[in-house]
């Protein structure tokens, strides 16, 4: 099978361990696979492509004017004139926008990741996508209901536990809770915030994107907490700071399905969160707790009862590494290239 990824510069910098994952898996069964990413500025090798510097790499500008749309199709294609691509992958909306320009050139289909319940309600049934993959089973049966269920396909999104060193942010303090899209919901998380203030030596480390970021900074002056929070742009950069915090809130209730969460959840952290349509993975009392408003209960709860923090973490981890692992993502993905 000859396999052509696409993908987006949004989709690299947030997941490029697992897109690496996807490649190698690919390649070790014996596929081969031509990567389409983003052009940098001198065109080299990024340091998280090293590992998969063997797969064929081709180079692109995404986006690009409507104009010279047409430009770059027939460069790619004049990439890929000795290689018979049998499917595409598109990861991300410009990459979805490249893949649908040549797609019909090279006669491949498109297959499309679908990463949020809010996402799987817009797919439309008229769509030049042939199959979406869908990262669990309830945003499956929301495809399926809309597209029909032939064009969808449950590929689970992947963690791993293997977790590169990066730079920590210290803190002279005894706990530490990591939140998550911290921005998406800024009443939810002045919630958090207030819940937090009267616990004696905790720090908070709050995901801050998005135009509400500055409510939440306002929040965090107005309570007196500036010396007691860390901002960060993304999470996805210090992936061995959030496994290792003591807890993981997640206050957002549109955010998309991301390894990260799933990588806490792989190390036994207790998590915290709203209900977000489409997380199957999040089970209240089981492997998660799940809140409405009251978080500081919740918290306390995980606080004061470390057995109940630890039978959370114990079935989470347990979940993941049976339903979401690397090797269940690569047989799913090979599953939906024999439907085609």
């Amino acid at each position: 099978m000859n396999i052509l990824m696409v993908m987006s510069q949004d989709r690299l910098n947030q997941e490029y361990a697992m897109l690496n994952r996807i490649v190698v898996g690919f390649v070790n069964d014996g596929h081969q696979v031509v990567r389409v990413v983003p052009s940098t500025p001198n065109d080299e090798l990024t340091p998280f492509e090293k590992a998969v510097s063997l797969a064929k790499r081709i180079t692109t500008p995404m986006p690009v004017f409507f104009l010279l749309r047409r430009t770059r199709s027939d460069e790619i294609l004049l990439q890929l004139e000795k290689i018979e691509v049998d499917v595409i992958i598109a990861f991300g909306a410009d990459a979805l926008e490249v893949a649908s320009d040549i797609s019909s050139e090279l006669g491949a289909p498109i297959l499309k990741e679908v990463l949020s319940m809010q996402e799987a309600k817009k797919v439309r049934k008229s769509s030049n996508i042939s199959r979406w993959f869908a990262p669990t089973p309830s945003i499956e049966r929301v495809i399926a209901n809309r597209a029909g269920e032939e064009r969808v396909v449950f590929v689970p999104i992947a963690a791993s536990n293997t977790v590169l060193p990066e730079p920590e942010i210290s803190s002279q303090t005894n706990f530490c809770i990591s939140v998550l899209d911290g921005a998406a919901n800024p009443k939810a998380t002045k919630s958090i915030l207030e819940a937090v203030k009267p616990i004696q030596d905790s720090h908070l480390f709050i995901e801050l994107t998005g135009r509400h970021r500055h409510k939440v900074w306002k929040t965090v002056e107005q309570l007196g907490m500036l010396d007691r929070v860390t901002t960060l742009s993304d999470m996805a950069t210090l992936r061995s700071l959030v496994t290792q915090s003591d807890l993981v809130l997640l206050p957002s209730e549109t955010m998309p399905i991301r390894t990260i969460l799933l990588e806490v959840m792989l190390a036994t952290i207790p998590v915290i969160a709203t209900p977000i349509d489409g997380f199957d993975m999040l089970i209240d009392d089981e492997t998660a707790l799940l809140v409405e408003d009251e978080w500081e209960a919740s918290i306390q709860r995980i606080i004061n009862d470390s057995k109940l923090a630890t039978r959370l973490g114990q079935s989470a981890s347990l979940l993941i590494n049976e339903q979401y692992s690397s090797s269940a993502q690569i047989a799913a993905f090979e599953h939906s290239f024999t439907l085609i």
